[in-house]
């Protein structure tokens, strides 16, 4: 088989997989105590199905790609401009202070013009599992997104025409849009997980939401991109990617979209899609573009990284 023939049995075995291990991860999940870690796991009970799936898709994505990239003849992650990196406590912290500064600036906007108001709701009982979900979501995507799937196009084009087409993939990918299946939902069968696939795609949000939110995450892909290829390395991005998750989930957790209509202070402003993950408007691209220029500033005497040729795999 070529190499693309690989890649589309991968995907179809990542999808299938996922969907069939999502119902049994609910009902595992289900069978612990819910207070055991202090509540956690109660938790992690409480969240809907679709999370499960989106998890379980994710899992599988890593376990299945050991095999692809061994049929692939990728003997290891240089091959992917991903390399040893002597200032990875340093990367870190960069990605973690752009990422909280990108999260405060957005969410000071939203609560100054009106957007979002705060909820007296709020309990600090989230932020285990708030904190869980961010270093879970920012390992796995970069992992995925950056350090696999940008490698692969790294091989393939220069690295700018990686980053643009890297970033397009991981932008439309968050428009699979699995629909959401509620916490009250009844108990996953072992097709639950198939039967969502099939609906994707159908509770796409209005056109300028979809559009805004799209814009949103293509800029976060480009910066994302670009701080793998800066530093050779995943550890900014995680950081990035993780803060900025923390700080979203935690917004949502304590203040609500209070504007007449979903549209109404476009195009400033709008209520998150994809499940609430993804900031709508200008605001949110007005502070990605603050997060770089800090990212920007703390790398400037940052060694860049030794140059290794990427090996090109044919088909």
């Amino acid at each position: 088989m070529r190499s693309l023939g690989k890649i589309f049995l991968y995907a179809s075995a990542v999808l299938l997989g996922g969907a069939l291990a999502a119902p049994q991860a609910w009902h595992l999940i289900q069978a612990f105590p819910p207070n055991l870690m202090g509540g956690l796991i109660g938790e992690v009970q409480r969240m809907p199905f679709h999370r499960y799936l989106t998890r379980s898709l994710q899992v599988a994505a890593i376990l299945l790609l050991i095999p692809l990239l061994r049929s692939l003849r990728i003997r290891s992650l240089s091959e992917f401009g991903l390399h040893r990196n002597d200032h990875a406590a340093r990367d870190l912290a960069t990605g973690v202070s752009a990422g909280l500064l990108c999260a405060l600036l957005l969410q000071s906007v939203l609560l100054l013009t009106g957007a979002f108001g705060l909820s007296v709701l709020w309990s600090p009982s989230v932020l285990p599992r708030i904190l869980m979900t961010s270093v879970a979501v920012a390992v796995i995507e970069e992992f995925l997104f950056r350090g696999v799937l940008l490698g692969f196009f790294r091989q393939i084009m220069t690295p700018a025409a990686a980053l643009l087409f890297s970033s397009l993939f991981f932008a439309g990918v968050h428009f699979l849009n699995l629909p959401a299946s509620g916490a009250t939902a009844v108990p996953p069968c072992w097709w639950s997980g198939l039967a969502m696939l099939g609906a994707v795609g159908s509770t796409l949000p209005a056109w300028s939401l979809t559009g805004w939110a799209f814009a949103t995450l293509f800029a976060a892909g480009i910066l994302l991109g670009w701080l793998t290829i800066r530093t050779g390395s995943l550890w900014a991005p995680v950081g990035l990617h993780g803060s900025w998750v923390f700080g979203q989930q935690l917004f949502n957790s304590a203040a609500r979209f209070q504007a007449s209509a979903p549209e109404a202070m476009l195009p400033l402003a709008g209520p998150s899609q994809c499940h609430g993950a993804v900031p709508v408007g200008v605001a949110p691209l007005l502070s990605l573009l603050c997060a770089a220029v800090l990212a920007v500033l703390l790398l400037r005497r940052r060694p860049r990284p030794a140059h290794h040729a990427i090996i090109r795999h044919g088909g």
